[in-house]
């Protein structure tokens, strides 16, 4: 009859010992399923957002501190702090494999990682594919509160106001129109505001000064006193509230020599749809690609043997340019575009060897003799 190879996947450090057992004979079928993979990138954009808050006394910048504010309208201003490349190793539809069993057999040890990827043959080493964070995040460094300037210190809203008022009264015997004001509150307006802010950060300044001379400044006083300074003089400014926002786009090489905008990014707008031709492009493109010829063998139509595949890389430079710009250039790993190839069962059992694979790229890293 002729001989066949019962194959045996293993998760884990899980060892079974093969020496010495006798052939045995199966009557049904029995199947393992395995898959080698393909690297995708999760692409990170870690940006800075800054929001433009105008002051809300801006006009009265210039006449009553004599300067002139730089924020004048709202609006948004994004930058890119950094971009990674993660590797992510997925399950390739398009490499696929069952090995079967059925007659007489000699058993093998396979082991096979929890995403169907083959980490080693007659070997106890599951060489697993090191976990790594899905990122897709929105930090908020600030709050955005705006600008207020009536919580700015302690003060009423209202004013006191006095109205002309005349009455009659008897003075040294003689009647006499005499001004007796009515007095009323009504709420202060931005006028009254931009004196009564002036005036304390013209006081906070000398306050300062004074703390200096005196000798008597401490840091925590002098940080106070910067504090409020500059939220009195954001209302004629203005300020920045800014924040970080971190997006992930996927992205995963699937042709040689291929150029692919990721994303365009505006600095108004953060990133934008890829159709705006007005945002600046980010491309990946792929170059000096070194792939393994195959032989004559692998490329022939040979009569097929009960076999295992794996990998033969690719390996090429990942090149990220702005625009026509590059900006960065990595030397990465690309299992889909090398070559699939198999390596013989009897050759594993009759030789008495041991074979471990780099699980997240499908290729062997090493073959022992037991």
């Amino acid at each position: 009859m002729k001989k066949l190879f019962f194959i045996i996947g293993l998760v884990g450090l899980v060892s079974l010992s093969v020496s010495g057992q006798k052939k045995r004979e199966l009557t049904t079928q029995v199947s393992v399923d395995y898959t080698l993979p393909k690297i995708s990138y999760d692409v990170v954009i870690t940006m800075e957002c800054s929001r433009l808050i105008p002051g809300p006394f801006r006009q009265y910048a210039e006449q009553q501190l004599g300067v002139s504010p730089e924020i004048t309208s709202e609006g948004e201003e994004w930058t890119i702090k950094n971009i990674k490349f993660i590797p992510r190793a997925l399950p390739d539809p398009k490499a696929s494999y069952t090995v079967n069993a059925i007659g007489e057999y000699n058993s093998i040890l396979l082991n096979v990682t929890p995403e169907g990827f083959l980490a080693g043959v007659g070997s106890g080493n599951t060489n697993r594919t090191r976990d790594e964070e899905i990122v897709y995040e929105e930090k908020e460094k600030s709050v955005g509160t705006g600008i207020n300037y009536v919580y700015f210190g302690i003060r009423s809203t209202q004013k006191e106001v006095l109205d002309s008022n005349f009455t009659e009264m008897e003075v040294e015997g003689e009647m006499r129109r005499v001004w007796d004001p009515i007095e009323r509150h009504v709420l202060k307006e931005n006028k009254d505001y931009v004196d009564e802010i002036t005036s304390e950060i013209f006081n906070i300044r000398k306050k300062r000064l004074e703390l200096l001379a005196g000798g008597s400044a401490t840091a925590e006083a002098l940080k106070a006193l910067d504090e409020l300074e500059a939220n009195y003089m954001s209302l004629f400014m203005g300020k920045r509230e800014t924040r970080e926002v971190v997006k992930t786009i996927s992205f995963i090489p699937e042709k040689a020599d291929e150029s692919i905008v990721l994303f365009r990014f505006s600095a108004n707008d953060g990133i934008t749809a890829k159709n705006n031709v007005s945002a600046i492009p980010y491309i990946v493109e792929l170059k000096n690609i070194y792939v393994p010829k195959k032989d004559a063998q692998q490329a022939g139509n040979s009569r097929p043997v009960p076999s295992l595949s794996y990998r033969e890389p690719a390996v090429a430079d990942l090149c990220l340019l702005k625009g026509k710009e590059t900006v960065m250039t990595v030397r990465s790993v690309i299992p889909q575009l090398g070559f699939i190839k198999q390596f013989p069962l009897d050759v594993i059992n009759n030789e008495g060897i041991s074979i471990d694979f780099y699980p997240q790229y499908g290729s062997i890293k090493g073959i022992m003799k037991k």
